[in-house]
């Protein structure tokens, strides 16, 4: 055997053993008119590891045997619209370079889409999936169609990337969809989709918009942070996924949504209220939010209490509190005078905790020479802050940590 045949055998061994180490077989090139050919003289459907050349339309077509394009890159338009696929059909790993139409197809068998691609748009639009529907770890680069749709077996999204719109309306889903790990990159369209189990989106990231208008489900397992931000405004979307998280137990997910649909209610026409009122309403809605978060948000109360105490505490310095024209004098309860700035915040402390009369009472009026009235509005106001924020944490207190 001549050194150059020996070379020749040497790289051909090469080759074999890259192609069994990557698990995977030398690509063939077949013509769309052979695979045609072949699919309806009713000849078995072998085109694993294939580069399908030409467009392929198998439209309208009744397959009777398994189909098996798996490791299979479609070079140019797929159509497969209406087609029944009576056995499984297989389309592991495939890759998709331009529109691929599976408009009103009936998959009779399991559906194996998992780890494909998409580089056209996808259309899926009017089928019927009646076994398995696996599309995981699939990625679609273009718009991507899957309304009307009817899923009668457990659905398998999970882990696959949206880079296009993806609209799934009026969608059913007869068991398990699972979408946990998807990220939508571009709109997520979900209108009146019915889930009749499980609705399955842990971990799932929604980088542009969802829309849950009209949708029924029994337990859809999302978390707020996911969709905040993303989410349509839709009032009857905010009750359901209130309701969702409650029942689900992610009271803190509850709570935030409920926060988010107040603020953004608020910018909505109220046409109940209506004439002046509306914004007045909006106005008194606005400092609901600031103050204690509609109840969700305890320490804003917290934080705006200690505000107004500063404040009060430097009015009261400022005025002359504790000072020479400061003529209080000491009564039952031991009144001294205040002695410096940080006395002076005691006192203001004092007033404020004394608006509810719960903890501590009210300390003596200070008496200020030429300034007695001022003292005493300020006095009172400083108390009713006192109860009015004292109230709105408690409130808020016993609607999130105490349930």
């Amino acid at each position: 055997m001549g050194d150059r045949t020996r070379l020749i055998l040497v790289l051909m061994l090469v080759l074999i053993a890259i192609s069994i180490a990557n698990g995977t077989e030398l690509s063939r090139e077949v013509p769309a008119s052979d695979v045609l050919a072949k699919i309806t003289a009713g000849q078995p459907a072998e085109f694993d590891d294939c580069i399908i050349v030409g467009d392929l339309n198998l439209s309208v077509l009744t397959i009777e045997r398994p189909v098996h394009f798996n490791h299979t890159t479609f070079q140019d338009s797929v159509d497969f619209k209406s087609t029944i696929f009576k056995s499984s059909a297989d389309f592991e790993h495939s890759t998709f370079n331009s529109p691929a139409d599976f408009e009103f197809s009936t998959f009779n068998g399991s559906a194996n889409f998992d780890s494909s691609t998409f580089n056209g748009s996808a259309n899926f639009g009017g089928s019927t999936f009646n076994g398995l529907a696996g599309f995981m770890d699939s990625t679609f680069n273009s718009s991507v169609d899957v309304w009307f749709s009817t899923f009668k077996d457990t659905t398998y999204f999970v882990s696959s990337t949206f880079n296009g719109t993806a609209d799934f309306d009026n969608t059913i889903f007869n068991k398990v969809a699972r979408f946990d790990d998807v990220v939508f990159k571009g709109n997520a369209i979900f209108d009146s989709i019915q889930f009749k189990e499980d609705a399955i989106f842990e971990n799932t990231t929604f980088q542009s918009t969802l829309s849950l208008a009209k949708t029924r489900y029994d337990k859809l397992y999302i978390r707020w942070y996911k969709i905040d931000g993303s989410l349509v405004y839709d009032e009857a979307v905010y009750m359901s996924l209130m309701k969702n998280f409650k029942d689900l137990g992610y009271f803190e997910d509850y709570d935030s949504c409920y926060f988010q649909y107040r603020k953004e209610h608020r910018g909505q026409p109220w046409p109940l209220v209506g004439g002046l009122n509306e914004p007045v309403e909006k106005c008194i809605d606005f400092f609901l939010e600031l103050f204690y978060g509609y109840g969700t948000r305890p320490f804003n109360a917290v934080y705006f209490s200690m505000a107004i105490i500063v404040v009060f505490g430097i009015f009261w310095r400022t005025i002359g509190v504790g000072e020479l024209d400061d003529v209080t004098e000491e009564d039952n309860n031991g009144w001294e005078k205040p002695d410096g700035i940080f006395d002076v915040l005691s006192f203001s402390t004092t007033i404020f905790l004394s608006g509810t009369k719960l903890f501590i009472d009210p300390p003596t009026i200070p008496k200020i020479k030429g300034r007695s009235s001022i003292v005493k509005k300020a006095f009172i106001v400083e108390r009713i802050l006192g109860a009015l924020f004292s109230i709105l944490f408690f409130l808020a207190i016993s609607g999130t940590v105490i349930r």
